[in-house]
């Protein structure tokens, strides 16, 4: 469809009342593709014509009525609209703050602290043999002491690295 033709359709289709300038009437005269369009533009415009209600219909007695229960069923069979009303909202709000709490202070009653660092016996990695301890019946002097040797600074520096990390490791 053309421009010309495309401007002043609603014009023409309304009916003789409209003011359709001469270039619509010139235009149609002269393209049979607008021409042909158009045709089928005003049949569907009196079919819908047709369908227009001579007079306003009003509903039945009633009607609205109907239409209000069956909003009102509709909302009732939803778990949100029961879970939403005051008071069961106000039960179920109270309900879920006190399980919040319970279940609160069972961790906090139950979180272990640091009592296992105190009740675990200490226990040092030495390359050098644990002393025997002699009984009564040697004497002292026939038991061979072990020599100390000195740990260098490298050495005492790992060691008290591997302490820290054991004291310091939790489950």
């Amino acid at each position: 469809m053309h421009e010309p033709i495309r401007d002043n359709l609603e014009d023409y289709l309304r009916g003789p009342a409209g003011r359709i300038p001469q270039e619509f009437g010139a235009h149609l005269e002269a393209c049979e593709e607008c021409a042909g369009e158009l045709k089928g533009l005003e049949t569907q415009a009196r079919m819908l014509r047709s369908l227009k209600a001579g007079q306003e219909v009003e509903p039945r007695a009633g009607f609205y009525a109907r239409v209000m229960e069956r909003i009102e069923e509709r909302a009732q069979a939803s778990i949100w609209a029961i879970l939403l009303r005051p008071r069961i909202g106000r039960r179920l709000a109270v309900a879920s703050a006190v399980l919040a709490l319970l279940l609160a202070g069972y961790l906090v009653s139950t979180e272990p602290g640091d009592q296992s660092l105190a009740s675990a016996p200490s226990v040092v990695l030495t390359d050098t043999p644990a002393p025997v301890v002699a009984s009564q019946s040697i004497p002292q002097q026939e038991i061979p002491q072990p020599e100390i040797q000195r740990d260098t600074p490298q050495q005492q520096h790992e060691r008290d690295a591997v302490l820290v990390n054991l004291a310091s490791f939790r489950q």
